[in-house]
């Protein structure tokens, strides 16, 4: 993506059982993706580990308190984002091509403050944009609500602790 990001878009889509996950950029290119579950849940996994680095979480010293500072921050932060903006349907570009990629590989480095996150196909070009933990917050509210309304069953996911298994025994994901 050679610009910044606009919006972000995900919906459940019960035909495919997949989320759509659209970006706009602000020069106003569009690339769109299908998030099967089990790409959700990696994906989330790594959302939830760059939360645990804010350094406001991190500094806490009891697993309690940084769950507390998290859940303030991640409610504060959806707060005051902007859910009501429609989406912008009207794009100038699809670099990518019209027609939506599924998602295959997820490549991420947390450099400073930012999370840098590379969302490809199995074969072609992808995209590679940088977040911060305000846009941290929308993407996982937005998958909370997608893989919600597809009755995924992942709840356990979206824990503050970053862990996606919360018992002992060993989870296998298909």
């Amino acid at each position: 993506m050679s610009n910044s990001l606009s919006q972000m878009q995900m919906l459940y889509v019960s035909e495919e059982d997949r989320i759509l996950f659209r970006v706009n950029s602000t020069s106003g290119e569009e690339f769109r993706f299908w998030l099967t579950r089990r790409y959700v849940l990696l994906l989330i996994k790594v959302l939830k580990d760059y939360a645990d680095k804010d350094p406001d979480v991190s500094a806490q010293a009891t697993p309690a308190e940084k769950k507390a500072v998290e859940e303030f921050k991640q409610e504060k932060r959806i707060s005051d984002a902007n859910f009501t903006m429609q989406f912008a349907e009207e794009s100038s570009s699809y670099p990518l091509g019209e027609s939506t990629l599924l998602a295959f590989k997820l490549s991420f480095s947390i450099k400073d403050t930012s999370l840098q996150l590379s969302i490809q196909p199995k074969e072609g070009r992808g995209i590679n944009f940088v977040i911060n933990q305000e846009i941290n917050a929308s993407m996982i509210q937005l998958l909370k609500t997608a893989a919600e309304k597809g009755e995924w069953g992942i709840q356990h996911a979206f824990t503050t602790s970053g862990q996606v298994a919360t018992s002992s025994e060993k989870r296998v994901i298909n």
